[in-house]
């Protein structure tokens, strides 16, 4: 009797863990902090493809997903898996890159990969059981940035790392090894990596984070600057000396959707809102133009005439033809889930760039886990947008944020293979995916976006 009337009662507090715990998952999503489990070196592959690596962020999502179970154990109650026209995709990714593991190029890293896949969809399932509305993960989403921001604006401005290796960060100069952008004249900047591996990771990740963010501020159409206002400012701020063209990119063309989704809507409050968020990130913004004028002019050529650019195409390029004969040769299951890197070198054992996914990830879906695979992928990709033009009437300001951010996550994918590839970009792939899964139900069932 006693354990039966706790049952309630920890029932609610398992589901505050879960909520804290996902919270967690947000802020240390971008953190490259991490636990080596087992080291795999290999003479020509970078060593996050082949390790296995336990991440700061995998231990939040662990305790999210034991926290849930206890919740689900302490009271059963019914799972929503989302939209089926999501949800049965999701499970055929999930059995085809399951398929192809004992075929892979490497089994145990496959398995790994496949591990690491299944465990993100079920964070996706979580977040859409248990996030009954996106602002319930926006004050999570903005510590994120506001932390992130403080790294990365430092970094760039200092053009060095700030000594705090111990959280993960990479030890940074521009006369080291790491990622810098050359300008004409020869001078290297050295691009804000934050606390995350790279900084087009850092990049991609506040781009998510900033369109779920306006969007929350559309949504509640208050007048005058809030403290998500501010944040979206700064962490625009950090994306801008990230300098990564993907993901400026990815945001422009998700403020686009989500302005376009609140005109078809007539909403001018909303419109009103996301004005003054874009208006409070370009005052945030403009300070930086100025110091870094010729890294924008260095990010914008197309002529050829400066090496490192020229030679950051060149690589792109490669690879995507490398990459696509790594699938022509294994159609079916391809090369495994996560051995791509692997499999390039096999197949081109004298490379002049460095062995890694393309930047193209419905080619690298392709090549990992094979035609059935990439088809999968391809239907979660269109899927979503498929079901918004058929009810055009029900959109709402959130179905509208996270769809802005859906598409970030999408255009993003053809520059750049982290949302596939890496943990901090997997993570925000799933949760981006399970927030529009929420926004659709709730649109679906006729609710408004009153709180």
């Amino acid at each position: 009797m006693v354990i039966v009337a706790g049952r309630p009662a920890l029932a609610d507090a398992a589901r505050r863990a879960t909520q804290i715990a996902l919270g967690a998952t947000i802020v240390l999503s971008p953190f490259r902090a991490r636990i080596e489990l087992l080291a795999r070196p290999t003479a020509a592959v970078y060593g996050d493809f082949t390790d296995l690596l336990l991440f700061w962020s995998d231990i939040a999502v662990v305790v999210t997903l034991g926290a849930w179970l206890l919740s689900l154990l302490a009271r059963p109650r019914p799972i929503s898996v989302g939209p089926r026209f999501l949800a049965y995709p999701v499970v055929g990714l999930l059995i085809v890159a399951a398929l192809g593991v004992p075929f892979a190029t490497d089994i145990g890293l496959a398995a790994y990969h496949e591990i690491r896949l299944a465990v993100l969809a079920l964070l996706a399932l979580c977040a859409i059981n248990e996030v009954d509305r996106i602002d319930r993960v926006v004050p999570s989403i903005c510590l994120m940035v506001v932390v992130q921001a403080i790294v990365g604006i430092g970094q760039a401005l200092s053009q060095h790392s700030l000594g705090i290796a111990g959280l993960g960060e990479h030890e940074l100069s521009p006369s080291l090894g790491v990622s810098v952008v050359t300008a004409a004249d020869g001078v290297r900047y050295l691009r804000a990596y934050g606390l995350a591996d790279h900084p087009n990771i850092l990049g991609g990740v506040l781009t998510f984070a900033l369109l779920l963010i306006a969007g929350s501020v559309a949504r509640r159409s208050a007048p005058g600057p809030s403290l998500a206002t501010v944040t979206f400012g700064i962490g625009a701020a950090t994306l801008f000396v990230t300098f990564s063209r993907g993901a400026w990119l990815g945001l422009v063309v998700g403020l686009l959707a989500l302005g376009s989704m609140l005109a078809v809507r007539r909403d001018r409050a909303s419109i009103h809102a996301l004005a003054r968020v874009l208006l409070a990130g370009a005052i945030i913004c403009l300070p930086f133009v100025a110091p870094f004028v010729s890294v924008l002019e260095a990010r914008s050529d197309t002529s050829g005439q400066i090496v490192t650019e020229a030679r950051s195409l060149n690589e792109r390029s490669a690879l995507v033809e490398v990459t696509n004969q790594v699938f022509s040769a294994h159609p079916v299951l391809g090369v495994g889930i996560g051995a791509l890197p692997l499999a390039i070198e096999q197949a081109r054992p004298a490379f002049d760039f460095q062995y890694q996914p393309s930047s193209v990830v419905l080619l690298d879906v392709a090549a990992e886990t094979g035609l059935f695979g990439a088809a999968f992928y391809a239907v979660i990709v269109v899927a979503p947008w498929l079901a918004m033009l058929r009810h055009r009437a029900r959109w709402t300001v959130d179905l509208a944020g996270s769809s802005a951010a859906l598409a970030a996550v999408t255009i993003v994918g053809l520059f750049d293979y982290y949302t596939w590839s890496y943990s901090a970009g997997r993570i925000w792939s799933w949760l981006v995916l399970a927030m529009w899964a929420v926004a659709y139900r709730t649109a679906a069932a006729g609710q408004t976006d009153a709180a």
